[in-house]
């Protein structure tokens, strides 16, 4: 019986809101031509459930009463965040993934980050090896099943052999993915949400500090 954990990356292995959530600010007060507060921005990316930060950023836009070519938004946008990348940390580290592998765990992941940037805060972290399978951005061509459609999710959970799993989520989009998953695929898997912002009704919260515990419980359980 394979079991294992899979994760969300941003606002889940690492804090984001020193990144993307200003990469976001920038690009948006770029093509408004006036501020935007970034407390703005994370309102509208949560309360909507916006996975894609390109998406994210065009609504922003969008509601401060903008438009901007897609195109032309991601080139700057992509300026932006590779200015802030590092000042991204880590909320979750090597020694916590080695402990779930070291209890025979299987470890993957699914975001919604372009590989590339992926790669840099896997490489500059050393998370790499911990992970069995990753589904990022760029891992489905077909841009309407990627995340947050269920096909990335059980994409993973297939990628890894596992028979049962626990999803770790920070977001609506998260919660949303793993619902639609349970409507469409058989393999048991239950949900851990870790995002202080939005907790979506019904779903209990657990902080950072807690998450161990909670997967061997879960998991113990499944």
């Amino acid at each position: 019986m394979k079991k294992g954990v899979i994760f969300d990356v941003d606002g889940v292995i690492v804090d984001v809101s020193q990144s993307y959530h200003y990469a976001i600010k920038h690009t948006a007060e770029h093509f408004l031509g006036r501020e935007v507060p970034v407390e703005a921005v994370r309102r509208i990316k949560f309360s909507k459930g916006i996975n894609n930060d390109w998406l994210a950023t065009l609504e922003v836009i969008r509601e401060f009463g903008g438009q901007a070519d897609m195109g032309e938004l991601v080139e700057v946008f992509n300026q932006f965040y590779r200015r802030l990348r590092d000042k991204e940390r880590l909320i979750l580290d090597g020694g916590f993934f080695q402990k779930l592998k070291d209890r025979g765990y299987l470890l993957g992941v699914v975001t919604g980050r372009p590989r590339e940037d992926l790669v840099y805060l896997f490489e500059r972290h050393g998370l790499a090896p911990y992970f069995g399978s990753v589904v990022d951005e760029d891992t489905i061509p077909q841009k309407e099943l990627r995340k947050p459609h269920p096909y990335a999710l059980n994409l993973c959970v297939e990628s890894l052999g596992l028979d049962k799993g626990v999803y770790v989520g920070d977001s609506l989009a998260d919660w949303q993915m793993f619902r639609d998953y349970k409507k469409l695929y058989a393999k048991p898997l239950e949900y851990i949400h870790v995002g202080e912002a939005i907790i979506p009704e019904g779903v209990r919260f657990v902080p950072p500090e807690e998450l161990f515990q909670a997967l061997q419980e879960v998991l113990r359980s499944l």
